[in-house]
């Protein structure tokens, strides 16, 4: 069972729970950001598939990505990268560096209880097209520390530092962010950001939330369950305890600001992060932007969909803000 379905039958107990507002709000809010709580669903979905014996030695988010690439390709990404570590609001993080000659970078940042290693299709695909790559893990995934999920708002400032990295090898580094799902919110919110640094040449926002406010309220509206004040308890909890807030998260706001190039990518059969999503971030972003909709493509399945239609579309950006023309 994928994400969507353990979030389907975790939200619908809730909505027999609406007695007790305060427990279940407590419950959404351990169930959805809370890593060390045992109902958090990044346990759960891997018990799920335990019991319905469906596991094949791979595991839950790494299905759910389904951007992990070949046996080959996850091996080529084992044996190639190079563990680097930055620090970040006292946490230790993780990323795996993968280099070529040149001045090129990609950032690249996986989705909700996914983890660096499950971007190895991209990583590998940038790496065949020249980049330098860095996958990291957020904060509370993979090998990185923490235990709160920020839903991006964290994380866009542990992208800062990440750049900074970077900057440290090479000064004169073009970067490219790359974010899928909750990776797409971090680069999003990071995007509107006054002090991203020049460097940062475009952003590749693949099917990313507006907010988490709206991305849970979808998904509870979904189980049949009412938002409120459900939804309401559980980000009282999550200011309380994680320090930010569902509704402020606004990736909507930020793009109103972009400081870079964007490029919106999105499934048209998302059922876990609507497509109408990113045409409000389209709609509201202010520097240049182009989208592309994969006709049948489910929630973080672009690529695998129409890796063609993906690679022509990024290859635009790269060509357009990436590449110096050569002088004749």
């Amino acid at each position: 069972m994928n994400s969507r379905k353990t979030a389907g039958v975790v939200l619908g107990t809730l909505g027999g729970l609406t007695a007790l507002t305060a427990a279940s709000a407590e419950i959404l809010y351990n169930f959805s950001i809370n890593t060390k709580s045992p109902i958090h669903m990044s346990k759960l979905n891997n018990l799920i598939q335990k019991m319905a014996s469906k596991s094949d030695g791979e595991d839950s988010s790494a299905k759910y990505s389904g951007l992990t690439g070949t046996p080959e390709i996850q091996e080529w990404y084992d044996e190639h990268g190079e563990d680097v570590f930055i620090m970040s609001d006292s946490l230790r993080l993780h990323g795996r560096k993968f280099e070529n000659p040149g001045s090129d970078y990609v950032l690249v940042c996986h989705g909700y209880t996914s983890k660096a290693r499950h971007m190895a299709g991209f990583v590998h695909k940038f790496h065949s097209l020249g980049f330098n790559v860095l996958a990291v893990d957020a904060r509370a995934h993979g090998e990185s520390e923490g235990t709160k999920i920020g839903m991006g708002w964290p994380e866009r400032m542990d992208v800062i530092e990440w750049i900074k990295l970077i900057l440290s090898w090479d000064p004169d580094a073009r970067i490219i962010l790359h974010g899928v799902s909750m990776g797409c919110a971090t680069v999003t919110l990071m995007s509107g950001n006054p002090d991203l640094p020049k460097n940062v040449k475009f952003t590749v926002a693949d099917c990313g939330y507006t907010s988490p406010w709206a991305e849970f309220d979808y998904q509870l509206k979904n189980a049949h369950v009412p938002s409120s004040p459900l939804l309401d308890g559980a980000n009282f909890f999550n200011k309380r305890i994680a320090k930010y807030d569902f509704k402020k998260v606004d990736s909507v706001e930020s793009v109103k600001h972009a400081q870079v190039p964007m490029l919106f990518i999105h499934g048209t059969k998302d059922d876990f992060v609507p497509t109408y999503m990113v045409n409000e971030l389209y709609d509201a972003c202010s520097s240049d932007k182009d989208i592309l909709l994969v006709e049948g493509a489910g929630h973080a399945e672009s690529y695998p969909t129409d890796s063609a239609a993906y690679e022509a579309k990024v290859k635009s950006f790269i060509d357009k803000y990436i590449t110096v023309p050569s002088k004749a």
